[in-house]
């Protein structure tokens, strides 16, 4: 299939993209490198533009964190962004995820493991989509946890496939993936810098 010719466009723009109903992981392969992320979930199409600061910040804190903890306790391999291969047709692309693999694995992504940990660091226009379609399509999956993390709200949802309601953590952030190993500890401060002030 071909596929149309591109130009640079401006950040934060979306290109025009051509039309189809069903979108495969081999035609986002064709996609242009343009700085927005392109996804597909059940065959439609995904597409976000470059985040804004706050949510870079609250993610690569967390990617600082958690990769030293795997490091120390697991061996494990830490991604962001990172790549969950589902099927043809579903093919998303976390802030951070956590495969249970060694962490120089070379493997390609449709190799590795199901993720024990998935994070998805909400932004205004990607929050429902976040929570409410990628979540479940992860845990259907077999991802042990899922985050949504909220840079507005300063609070960190953990879901699991057995979650009727997350469990919303506010001042600290812990984690681990075995009961035999310490948890990651992380504060709402080292996740999103100091809290607003008030009054």
């Amino acid at each position: 299939m071909a596929m149309p010719q591109w130009r640079a466009h401006p950040q934060g723009e979306v290109p025009p993209l051509a039309e189809r109903s069903i979108w495969t992981v081999d035609e986002l392969e064709q996609l242009p490198d343009d700085g927005n992320r392109y996804e597909t979930l059940h065959g439609e199409l995904l597409v976000t533009p470059l985040p804004p600061n706050g949510h870079q910040r609250a993610a690569v804190n967390l990617i600082m964190a958690i990769g030293a903890w795997c490091r120390a306790h697991t061996g494990w391999a830490v991604r962001a962004l990172g790549g969950v291969y589902i099927s043809q047709t579903v093919w998303l692309e976390p802030d951070l995820v956590v495969y249970p693999a060694p962490h120089d694995t070379n493997l390609p992504w449709k190799e590795l493991p199901t993720p024990v940990l998935v994070v998805e660091v909400a932004s205004p226009h990607t929050r429902k989509r976040d929570r409410h379609r990628k979540r479940p399509a992860y845990l259907w999956h077999g991802v042990g946890e899922v985050w949504i993390v909220d840079d507005t709200a300063r609070t960190v949802e953990r879901w699991t496939a057995a979650s009727e309601f997350p469990v919303t953590m506010r001042d600290t952030v812990s984690w681990t993936s075995d009961a035999a190993l310490p948890s990651m500890v992380i504060t709402a401060a080292e996740i999103f810098g100091p809290a607003p002030a008030t009054g």
